[in-house]
């Protein structure tokens, strides 16, 4: 690693934001540690400073994912594995629940060729997020 403090980008507060949401809804965090912390992360200026918000949680955020490895400054270690599966990265996670709740208000409200098609559209996007590897 560099002596130098290197500036975070948003994408890196954003990693940041995620493994704390994470340890939040695990319960490591109480609601006030959450606040502080994720208010702190989107007010750091350098990875030293976003390291010590996670430092003592089993998960650390990646830093310099973003950067294209030729530019990497010597003594900067590329992140071995990819960057963290974010909630964002997930394209169908909300539209699932949506389309099923569609389904059974179409279905109570007595338009069962509507609860039908929609039924044919979830099995699709099913289809689709089991193909993608579960996201």
């Amino acid at each position: 690693m560099t002596d130098r403090p290197i500036l975070a980008s948003d994408k890196e507060r954003d990693s940041v934001v995620d493994v704390l949401r994470d340890a939040y809804t695990d319960g490591r965090l109480t609601l006030e540690e959450f606040e502080e912390r994720t208010a702190a992360a989107y007010a750091a200026r350098t990875w030293a400073h976003l390291r010590e918000l996670t430092g003592d949680l089993p998960v650390e955020p990646v830093f310099g994912a973003d950067l294209p490895e030729r530019n990497l400054r010597p003594g900067v270690v590329a992140p071995a594995s990819g960057p963290r599966q974010s909630r964002r990265d997930r394209p169908l996670g909300r539209l699932l629940p949506v389309v099923f709740a569609w389904i059974m208000i179409s279905a109570v409200a007595g338009s069962p060729d509507t609860a039908a098609a929609l039924s044919v559209v979830f099995i699709c996007l099913l289809a689709c997020r089991v193909g993608y590897g579960g996201r």
